[in-house]
């Protein structure tokens, strides 16, 4: 119990640090540099990395709240919104169906087993959803969180310099862009930038798992 608290403290001063860092070099992500972080300092005070795992499931037990509390920005932005749904909808709906198309062209390319294939199906949407997903088209439900957390950070560092080469300038297309394929992580980082952008990537997100659940249902049968 007491290496479990123990890891539950190392995460959080981690991210602490890594708030802190990020504050000074803006272009540092804090989710990345905490991972970075929280590994090291681990690795040099411990190295159980079982009892690490058992400390990250009281954290992670909290990531479903976490979660649907990132609707509070989309409550502020509602009326704006009703007038754009459709088209934001029809553009979700475009990005699942492109995440999972990368992931037949990665598996065409590397040659990757038909269970590392649909356990990286599910990697564009939020973990909660991620997991149960990938356990429903006979994934592996660990794998599918590794590979929906790199999903998360990759999209966190080239989405800004993406959306600006692409001239994307508009904070509603900002947010559903990274709502959609870098699903909690990315609305995260936008929280800091717009109320706005946050308000869209939530929306994204949210209608993101709902979409790739009835686009994989074809996976279960």
């Amino acid at each position: 119990m007491l290496s479990q608290l123990f890891a539950i403290l190392v995460t959080l001063a981690g991210y602490r640090g890594a708030t802190s860092i990020s504050a000074r070099f803006p272009r540092l992500q804090p989710l990345i540099v905490a991972v970075v972080l929280v590994w090291v300092l681990w690795w040099a005070l411990s190295g159980d990395w079982e009892a690490f795992s058992a400390g990250g499931q009281w954290i992670s037990f909290w990531l479903g709240p976490a979660t649907v509390a990132l609707a509070v920005p989309l409550a502020k932005q509602i009326r704006e919104f009703a007038h754009i749904w459709r088209g934001v909808v029809l553009g979700i709906c475009v990005g699942c169906a492109v995440a999972i198309l990368t992931v037949y062209v990665i598996h065409w390319c590397f040659g990757s087993d038909e269970v590392l294939l649909k356990s990286m199906l599910s990697k564009s949407v939020t973990t909660p959803i991620a997991l149960e997903l990938a356990r429903s088209v006979g994934g592996v439900p660990a794998l599918a969180a590794f590979f929906t957390a790199l999903t998360g950070m990759i999209g966190v560092l080239v989405a800004r310099p993406v959306l600006k080469w692409g001239g994307i300038t508009d904070d509603w297309a900002i947010g559903i862009a990274v709502g959609t394929s870098a699903h909690a992580i990315g609305t995260a980082s936008l929280n800091r930038i717009s109320p706005v952008q946050t308000a869209a990537s939530s929306v994204a997100m949210i209608v993101a798992g709902v979409i790739t659940s009835l686009y994989l249902i074809p996976f279960t049968m």
